[in-house]
């Protein structure tokens, strides 16, 4: 169970991502909403102005969810249709033209109700089951995918204007310690292995932190590493570890520019984001 003040450090957290993105969207040629396909980003498919959107979306989606749970209905809201993978960016391209020039001002709203709302809790109030597309959730779950959403997708658009641009390093322990939570809730391996597949990444830092993940039999299990033999060990800091497990570093980009090295056979090493899928 997660203490009551890590939730609260959480909600400070998204306060200070969701702030952050606010100003760097207030830096952006108008082009990026009035023009989006112009600026793509390193999510598959999406435009800047697409995860913008998406944000928006689900920002709105946990507020009326949230408020629906404190009065304890974990029903899906009426005003919400999810839908299916075929039909997802079809609807996120709708509502990013229905919003068109305002989905700056949108956001900027939409985090501040949100927000507001997150503040206004009371410790006995983060267990409380509000509704998700993947089931009722406590309200604390929503609170860390709301967190990790806005890091790595603040992360997406910045990249698209700044190659050189990093993770927010507030929010590093946290994507660290919850990366593997995040992606067990929207992926599995995408293939059979009769033979386990180990790797080990070892983040630099102060810190010797290992973690080994085992990819076998269609699932993924991650952990602190143990004294199994790995079959690739993966070298980087923790803003490597993050991007590159998430897919946003190519392999062979990352060992070419230094952000990744590797021991082990290189042929799983380049494979280790392919056995991964959304469900």
């Amino acid at each position: 169970m997660v203490e009551a003040g890590e939730i609260q450090g959480r909600i400070q957290l998204i306060r200070d991502l969701s702030n952050e993105l606010a100003a760097f969207f207030y830096t952006l040629p108008d082009d990026v909403w009035r023009d989006p396909e112009q600026f793509g980003t390193p999510c598959e498919d999406w435009k800047v102005a697409d995860v913008v959107t998406h944000l928006i979306q689900v920002g709105d989606m946990f507020f009326q969810s949230i408020t629906r749970g404190l009065d304890g209905d974990t029903t899906q809201p009426m005003a919400y249709r999810v839908p299916t993978p075929e039909e997802s960016l079809a609807q996120l391209v709708e509502l990013r033209d229905a919003y068109f020039e305002d989905l700056f001002y949108e956001f900027n709203t939409g985090c501040r109700r949100l927000n507001s709302l997150l503040v206004s809790l009371g410790p006995d109030q983060y267990d409380t089951p509000a509704w998700h597309p993947a089931g009722a959730f406590p309200v604390s779950q929503l609170v860390a995918w709301r967190a990790f959403e806005l890091a790595v997708h603040g992360w997406d658009v910045r990249y698209s204007f700044d190659r050189s641009a990093r993770l927010n390093a507030g929010a590093l322990p946290f994507l660290v310690d919850n990366l593997w939570a995040w992606l067990r809730s929207d992926s599995k391996a995408a293939a059979e292995l009769d033979t386990p597949v180990i790797y080990r990444f070892e983040l630099d830092g102060p810190e010797k932190v290992s973690y080994d993940v085992a990819v076998s039999g269609g699932d993924i299990i991650a952990g602190p590493s143990d004294d199994r033999k790995a079959d690739v060990t993966f070298r980087c800091d923790a803003d490597a570890y993050i991007l590159f497990v998430l897919g946003r570093l190519p392999f062979n980009r990352s060992v070419r520019r230094g952000r990744l090295s590797f021991e082990g056979d290189e042929g799983l090493a380049s494979k280790f984001t392919s056995w991964f899928r959304p469900v």
